[in-house]
């Protein structure tokens, strides 16, 4: 819908047409009227928002890209980025203030309410990968001797403020959380009867200071659309709501498929990142795995005796590495994941590593049939000229046995020896496993022919 209004839009903003501007935005969701903004020139992009209503103008500017929000509030000018920004929702006002300059975002900050200042200078005070930094302080809140009557009326009245109603937060006369209820229960209530008769004393709630990704988890564990959030007195400072766990969820998936894919984690959206960025994000790890490569060389010149002897080893080290790489990516990417969602913890290395052993059998027994039946099967072509196949194909096929092993023991025990030391598991991504594994992978290639081909081939 959105692209077969674009043409229409950007008509009505040059003829001045305003108010239709207004009528044909005030039908579309935010995020569509983002997509938009996107797509207009910056002067009619800065229109369309001064026409919107300020809510609406809000919630839509909170789903632009950054590089977007940064150009219109440059040309908006500060007192109308203080208006439009302050009329955001604290979380989504917080994340646009901490994208920013400190000088430009003071500045902002300091023409707000009061209370909005107070409120994002408080969640700003949250470390950036915080659950405090995605809370909102609109929450309904109410006390467990009220009558459910009460409670509902009082729900009327302060709701509409409120980030939602699905869940309400029970509290003491110290702010302290005690319990969370769904609305539900309270709309099915007598009216009579009190808050306290609901309450079971249980409520799942995370720590401002958490990191985010415990947020995620949470969430997705016991199937909530909200979270009450705490401080360290167990003080009820916010909640954090299932679109902003959405998008934190979203986020570190993608940064780590970016670091499995061998790089640096991108700072913003792919279409917005300047080449510049780019270069360093990528670069760095490409050179570092460059240089790794390094060691397959010396690998290579260490048995360049053997090689000079036997040729037709040099036929099969592609095979080699290839089957080394892939069985520790494939184990890397499992285990990685597992971890993110908390399948497995630390102290079941153990199992971990005889699963993965186990199945490394499997799947090397697998490989190594194939291998048999490769170089046997090479044999009748011009690819292979030696008397020696079946000592050849039992090389190729032992050391492929052992480094299919040897690939799944390293990329399930490098994730979990990357979380013991305090780093993220992304980090063994795909290309470091299968640079480690060529280096090892070779040189067991290379161990098992001087065995096994001693007085034949070598």
């Amino acid at each position: 819908m959105t692209h077969l209004l674009e043409p229409d839009l950007q008509g009505m903003i040059q003829a001045k047409a305003y108010r239709e501007v207004r009528d044909a935005l005030m039908v579309i969701e935010p995020a569509d009227i983002a997509d938009l903004i996107e797509n207009l020139s910056l002067e009619s992009a800065v229109v369309a928002f001064r026409v919107l209503p300020r809510e609406l103008a809000a919630g839509s500017f909170a789903e632009l890209n950054p590089q977007a929000q940064e150009s219109l509030l440059e040309e908006l000018g500060t007192e109308r980025s203080a208006i439009l920004i302050e009329s955001m929702d604290p979380d989504d006002r917080a994340a646009v203030l901490d994208e920013m300059p400190v000088e430009i975002s003071t500045k902002l900050i300091s023409r707000f309410s009061p209370e909005n200042r107070k409120v994002t200078q408080a969640i700003l005070g949250y470390a950036p990968d915080s659950v405090g930094r995605l809370m909102t302080p609109d929450y309904v809140r109410i006390r467990k001797d009220w009558t459910i009557g009460y409670a509902l009326e009082h729900i009327r009245r302060y709701g509409r403020n409120a980030e939602t109603v699905d869940w309400v937060f029970v509290i003491d006369e110290e702010n302290q959380l005690i319990d969370d209820i769904h609305i539900r229960e309270l709309l099915l209530a007598d009216p009579d009867t009190t808050v306290q008769d609901l309450m079971d004393d249980e409520f799942i709630a995370l720590f401002a200071m958490d990191h985010r990704e415990e947020a995620v988890r949470v969430m997705g564990r016991y199937d909530r659309t909200a979270l009450p959030v705490v401080d360290s007195l167990g003080l009820l400072v916010g909640i954090v709501t299932a679109d902003d766990v959405a998008d934190v969820a979203e986020e570190e998936f993608t940064e780590d498929v970016q670091k499995l894919g061998g790089m640096e984690a991108l700072d913003a959206p792919y279409t917005t990142t300047s080449v510049l960025s780019m270069y360093r994000k990528r670069g760095v790890w490409l050179a570092g795995l460059f240089l790794i490569q390094v060691f397959t060389i010396s690998i290579m010149a260490f048995f360049d005796d053997a090689l000079d002897k036997a040729v037709v080893l040099a036929v099969f080290v592609p095979m080699i590495i290839a089957s080394g790489g892939n069985t520790g990516t494939q184990a890397a990417s499992l285990l990685v994941r597992a971890i993110a969602v908390e399948e497995v913890r630390l102290n079941a290395w153990w199992r971990i590593m005889r699963k993965e052993i186990l199945t490394g059998l499997c799947l090397g027994l697998t490989l190594a049939i194939l291998g048999i039946g490769v170089v046997w099967g090479l044999s009748f072509t011009a690819l292979l000229n030696t008397p020696h196949i079946w000592p050849l194909a039992f090389t190729v096929s032992g050391a492929v046995f052992i480094i299919v092993i040897w690939g799944s023991l390293i990329g399930s025990m490098f994730p979990l020896i990357l979380e013991r030391l305090g780093m993220d598991p992304a980090t063994s991504s795909s290309p470091l496993v299968a640079t480690l594994m060529d280096v090892s992978g070779l040189s067991i290639y290379f161990l098992v022919a001087m065995v096994l081909l001693r007085g034949t081939i070598l």
